[in-house]
Order: structure tokens, then C-alpha cells, then sequence
């Protein structure tokens, strides 16, 4: 690609980026009251309960970002803590009864919102677009060095 379409294929990713809402700090793009990391950690914890370390790992963030990250959830209601029994420098994260709702509710509202964006599309456009954002998606993360995880997306 050359230099101008690359700087244009910046410039797009940059309107998405501030179309979609990912620059709102307290909203997810569907309009949901809470941060994306937020939303991530209790997609996660929703799968199985995780220490801090695992968590970070999986969001990809600092170990000191994921344990202040856990601080607002747990004042939040959304997960608990608790010393791992088998090590006791660990904690072991799992997602509350409000945190398993609110995940739920964060899911029914996201699909909404892609419905909504989804149906300006032919079900030709949708499949490329799809295609399309996986593939860009797998080649950043081979660029960064990262393992896919085929898991359902926020």
C-alpha cells in the first residue's frame, strides 16, 4: 500500500474509532454505563474465575492498571476477591450475582446496537466487512505477537 492510502486507511480507522465510542471513558459503544476494561474484565470472569495476573494477561494490561480496575468493580458489586486457598500471595477474582446480570444486559444491548449498524448493510457487505475486520484484526495481533483467542466480542 502506498504512503497516501495508508495515511487514509489511518485517517478511516481514526473516524471509527471516534464513531464507534471508544474514546468515552464511562460508556461502551452501546451506550452501557460502564468502561470497556470494565465490561472486558467481567466478559472474562463471566468464562471462570481468574487471579489478577491471569486477568491482566488476558486484557492485555498492566498487572497495577487490572488491580485498580478490580478496586472499582468490587466496590462496584460486579465481582468479589478472594485469597487464593493453594497460594496465598494470589487473589482469585469471580464474577458476583449483579456482575453476571450486568454482563448479561451489557450483552443484549451490544447486539441491539450491532443489529442497528448492521442492517445499512447487505448480508455480501456484512460478510466482508466481517471478513475483513478479522483478517486486519489477525494481522495486528501477529504484528504485536499476541495468540488469537476466538472468543465473542463486545
Amino acid at each position: 500500500m502506498q504512503k497516501e492510502q495508508v495515511l487514509l486507511l489511518r485517517d478511516t480507522v481514526q473516524q471509527f474509532i471516534r464513531s464507534f465510542g471508544l474514546l468515552e471513558q464511562t460508556t461502551t459503544p452501546c451506550g452501557f454505563s460502564m468502561s470497556l476494561s470494565q465490561v472486558f474484565a467481567i466478559q472474562e470472569l463471566e468464562k471462570q474465575s481468574l487471579t489478577i495476573t491471569e486477568l491482566a494477561e488476558k486484557l492485555r494490561l498492566e498487572r497495577s492498571s487490572v488491580s485498580r480496575l478490580v478496586d472499582g468493580l468490587v466496590k462496584g458489586g460486579f465481582v468479589s476477591r478472594e485469597l487464593n486457598e493453594n497460594n496465598r500471595r494470589e487473589v482469585i477474582v469471580e464474577l458476583t450475582e449483579k456482575g453476571t446480570n450486568t454482563i448479561r444486559r451489557v450483552r443484549d444491548q451490544s447486539v441491539q446496537f450491532y443489529n442497528e449498524i448492521l442492517e445499512n448493510l447487505s448480508e455480501t457487505e456484512q460478510m466482508m466487512f466481517y471478513e475483513g475486520i478479522q483478517r486486519f484484526t489477525d494481522s495486528l495481533m501477529r504484528v504485536r505477537g499476541e495468540q488469537y483467542e476466538s472468543s465473542p466480542r463486545t
